[in-house]
């Protein structure tokens, strides 16, 4: 850290006016200790030293604003040295100002807020959890509602990442309730709040693989409608929401979740977008769909990036109905497996509704054809293929029978009344519509 930025002093004024006279020469007299211990700043052991001296003038004489500047510069010093021993010890010196109200409540905040900042940056987990444990000893019970949230959500993100679980989800729920009225409901201007607090309860009971609550935290946040969140948040959120709907087999809604995930992942401009958008496409194609995602602006923006291309190449293999190239990107050993356990798991799934599609499109021209042929076909076995036209038969996709006996697929023909029967009612719906479409129109 620069030594420039280490001591910047830039809110040491706020909150304050100033009178007109120069002041007692008692109060010059520690000014002037405190701006030429602040000028010793390249040598630690100097400036502590007389930034400790001057603190004790300050006690004698009745706490000041000097005092409470000096406490802060020390703990700037230690930080900058890694002392955080001394660093929590002046810094529950910097909080008994603030709890004693020695100094003034908006400066006070901007002070605390500064020096969170500046611990934001320490990777010692351990030391910022006490940092901003302690704080929030200081802020629970004042005004200071936006400090004390500030304060609540960082430390909930550390012991998120220390997976201390228990003591986050108590943390949470404090979280939450304050964002509740006294009937429990949603307070419509803190709905922000809510969003990214829960996006912390989304995260733990994902690691926790607690489906129940992952998909009743996912309702109460897609129920809240007045909240701007960052996009990242929403876009965590959508991520989650396309999870629970792929583990439903719910593939349209999930592709939609997915593509609003990359969405706002791509307005924040987070790594995470490129994930996204290859759920987007595995979901597309597990719910059949014919519109490719990749047709859109933001998506196709993305489209040759190195850690999507084994996806967009199982796509073009599916919309191809290319069997070999298909089951070469979808084995076991393909990088598209390897890399991404989340997809892995629906490689099952997508690979039947692929043989299931390129099945149709090979049995209808055929009056009768033999099982085994269409096998080879589709480059698996016999009884696969046979469980394959099953589906196809009950889901009224295929008009056939399978005559087991023989290993014989059986097209059954419609007769001529049928289909001129279907041409008649077809004619008719149009018409209807031509119809309700010109009386509209004269309307």
């Amino acid at each position: 850290m620069p030594d420039e930025d280490f001591m910047l002093e830039d809110e040491e004024d706020f909150g304050f006016e100033y009178e007109e006279d120069e002041g007692s020469e008692e109060e010059n007299g520690i000014e002037n200790k405190y701006y030429n211990a602040k000028a010793q700043r390249g040598n630690f052991a100097t400036a502590k030293a007389e930034f400790e001296q001057l603190i004790t003038e300050d006690q004698q004489t009745g706490p000041s604003d000097w005092g409470f500047k000096a406490t802060k510069q020390i703990i700037k010093l230690c930080l900058r040295e890694r002392m955080l021993d001394e660093v929590l010890e002046f810094y529950d010196k910097m909080l008994e100002f603030v709890r004693n109200s020695l100094v003034a409540r908006n400066y006070a905040e901007k002070s605390i807020n500064s020096m969170l900042e500046r611990v934001a940056g320490n990777t010692d987990n351990t030391f910022s959890r006490e940092f901003y444990q302690r704080t929030l000893n200081v802020l629970k019970g004042s005004s200071s509602d936006r400090l004390w949230l500030r304060t609540s959500l960082r430390l909930a993100n550390i012991l998120l990442a220390q997976k201390e679980y228990p003591e986050l989800g108590e943390l949470l729920n404090e979280l939450c309730r304050s964002c509740e009225d006294s009937d429990g409901h949603l307070i419509m201007e803190r709905g922000t709040q809510f969003l990214e607090v829960n996006s912390l309860l989304l995260h733990m009971y994902e690691d926790q693989d607690s489906k129940k609550k992952l998909k009743e935290t996912y309702l109460q946040c897609e129920a809240v409608t007045s909240a701007v969140p960052h996009p990242r948040i929403m876009g965590y959120i959508h991520m989650c929401g396309g999870k629970i709907h792929m583990s439903e087999h719910n593939w349209a809604k999930a592709q939609t979740c997915f593509f609003e995930a990359f969405r706002q992942y791509n307005e924040a401009g987070t790594d995470d977008r490129v994930s996204a958008l290859k759920y987007v496409l595995l979901a597309s194609m597990l719910s059949e769909s014919e519109v490719n995602p990749l047709s859109s602006p933001e998506a196709k923006a993305h489209e040759n990036d190195p850690t999507i291309k084994a996806i967009t190449k199982l796509v073009s293999a599916y919309e191809k109905r290319d069997v070999h190239a298909f089951e070469e990107i979808a084995s076991p050993t393909g990088s598209i497996i390897k890399d991404d356990p989340f997809i892995a798991d629906y490689i099952v799934d997508l690979r039947r509704i692929f043989l299931i599609q390129v099945l149709e499109g090979i049995a209808i021209p055929y009056t009768r054809v033999r099982i085994e042929a269409l096998a080879n076909r589709l480059c698996t076995s016999v009884p696969e293929t046979e469980q394959l036209l099953i589906s196809l038969i009950l889901d009224k996709r295929l008009n056939a029978s399978i005559d087991q006996e023989n290993g014989v697929l059986l097209m059954q023909q419609e007769t001529t009344d049928m289909s001129q029967y279907k041409s008649l009612h077809k004619w008719a719906v149009n018409l209807t519509a031509l119809i309700q479409l010109s009386y509209s129109i004269i309307e």
